[in-house]
């Protein structure tokens, strides 16, 4: 009498269909995560202020202008300022939000006794807080995007 044939297993079969499936998700997962908008932030312009002190008045513009955006909740930045001999003169934490989304907004603040022509360059050290529609955003610094009009050096 002749041996019975071998019962084929389902498990190659079944093995293959798992990996053909699995190979059709990976381009899911592997899809890149909507990327945020660029946040444009501009040292505009340094002015003489006599009153009540002699410093400097820096004025910046933020754009929240780009489509989709959403308002800027919180953006406060630890922002370092070089004197012109490269020396660091002063560290201050200024905060720039609330900006509703759509908007550009400009904020100044002043830096008593430190004269204007005594700064050679403003430097985002770090960014303390940022809210963008109302969730805190961990990526913030990498969005900002420093230009300066004011004749010295600006960014991150």
């Amino acid at each position: 009498m002749a041996p019975a044939p071998p019962i084929a297993s389902p498990f190659p079969l079944l093995w293959k269909c798992l990996v053909v499936a699995g190979l059709a998700l990976v381009p899911l997962l592997a899809a890149p995560a909507q990327a945020q908008p660029a946040l444009p932030l501009e040292l505009n312009r340094l002015e003489p202020v006599t009153a009540p002190a002699e410093g400097c008045r820096i004025w910046m513009m933020l754009a929240n202008d780009a489509p989709d955006s959403a308002a800027i909740n919180a953006l406060r930045l630890d922002l370092v300022v070089f004197s012109a001999d490269g020396q660091i003169a002063r560290r201050a934490a200024v905060e720039l939000a609330p900006i509703g989304a759509g908007r550009t907004a400009v904020r100044l603040f002043d830096l008593a006794g430190l004269p204007c022509d005594r700064i050679s360059r403003l430097l985002v050290n770090d960014v303390l807080a940022c809210r963008i529609g109302g969730t805190e955003v961990a990526d913030c610094a990498d969005r900002l995007r420093p230009t300066s009009r004011a004749g010295i050096r600006f960014g991150l």
